[in-house]
């Protein structure tokens, strides 16, 4: 496969007050996406009935996408803030193809979307979104913030990994759109010094990110109907459902230790997604769910002689040790062990020096 892009983009900056600083863009994208590879059909001998593609064309799009960004300053160290951007998000090579993968250890196939089958005619086609923000924000001295915000995104065409309902005794997968879908979420984040606990502790400072999120997506008709042939005694199948790969929640914490005069560094950061959809099960297969991962990890930099010249880093990641886990759910069932990694403890040591 092969992609080629030509893009333009214009923007200008005004100020239409003396607190309103606003920015509008306009981008240009003339994409091109070709593929050589076939069908099994074809491969088979059957050149009649079958599909082989030469160097052709398999996405050909023009797209604009608008921006503005609006900023008023309600006071010296506040601001708040509007934006609004369109933007795509494009097939990868893998994905727009005649692709088959076989994982040896798993046995699970992953097939490409030009693949044809009953419920799905072989045309995978871009993401389009819209991303709407507004966030207020406050400044302090050294660094310190401390911001809230609320965001809307709208999904046109969403690409989602889809378990292939027709392969009933398999495990092949394949990416394809699905129902059109939306996010809603709230955001705070923050950046402060503990020297408000105590003087002793002007270098320590902490820091936060917390994400909430609802997502949904509108069914397509095939895989609405999908489910509720196994629809369960008690179970109702409603016509919606979460986004793949998109966590209800995220939070981000850190404590952190600089002390100038040393050139020291030290930072512990941890981070945590709730349970997120990663393969979208249909028919007799359930959806496959990653459970959260826990993530503590160590950062510790320091800089030695004179001109701080020589940068020593040390980090170690995951000491929780905590597993990577995917599991399938379903209503009233069990959690099954769809597949589960052991990452272990990561150790890192690195010594720079600027010449």
């Amino acid at each position: 496969s092969n992609a080629n892009l030509l893009a333009f983009y214009v923007s200008e900056e005004l100020n239409p007050t003396l607190r309103l600083k606003a920015v509008i863009g306009l981008r240009a994208e003339y994409f091109v996406q070709r593929h050589t590879g076939r069908d099994i059909v074809y491969a088979n001998g059957n050149t009649v009935d079958g599909r082989n593609l030469e160097n052709e064309e398999v996405i050909n799009s023009l797209d604009l996408f608008p921006s503005l960004n609006l900023v008023y300053q309600l006071k010296a160290t506040q601001n708040l803030r509007f934006s609004y951007a369109r933007t795509i998000a494009r097939p990868s090579f893998k994905e727009l193809s005649f692709a088959q993968i076989l994982d040896p250890i798993t046995n699970r196939t992953f097939n490409g979307s030009l693949f044809t089958y009953k419920d799905w005619d072989g045309k995978l086609v871009e993401t389009h979104i819209d991303d709407l923000d507004v966030r207020w924000e406050t400044f302090m001295e050294r660094n310190q913030t401390f911001s809230a915000s609320v965001f809307y995104k709208r999904f046109q065409n969403p690409i989602e990994m889809v378990r292939i309902p027709e392969q009933q005794t398999g495990q092949e997968f394949q990416a394809r759109n699905v129902g059109n879908g939306s996010l809603l979420g709230l955001e705070f984040e923050f950046r402060k010094s503990l020297d408000f606990v105590a003087p002793s502790l002007t270098n320590f400072n902490v820091n936060g990110n917390l994400t909430l999120v609802q997502s949904v997506i509108d069914m397509t008709t095939t895989e609405y109907n999908a489910r509720k042939d196994f629809e369960r005694e008690g179970e109702t199948i409603k016509n919606t459902r979460q986004m793949a790969g998109q966590a209800p929640y995220l939070i981000n914490a850190g404590l952190g230790y600089n002390h100038p005069k040393s050139a020291l560094d030290v930072l512990l950061f941890y981070n945590v997604k709730g349970p997120t959809l990663t393969i979208v099960g249909v028919g007799l297969y359930p959806d496959v769910f990653q459970d959260p991962f826990h993530s503590l990890n160590l950062s510790v930099s320091k800089k030695l002689g004179e001109e701080q010249k020589t940068n020593i880093t040390f980090r170690i990641q995951n000491m929780l040790n905590d597993n990577i886990d995917n599991y399938y759910q379903s209503f009233e069932a069990q959690k099954e062990v769809f597949s589960r990694l052991y990452p272990g403890f990561a150790f890192s040591f690195g010594v720079s020096v600027k010449i």
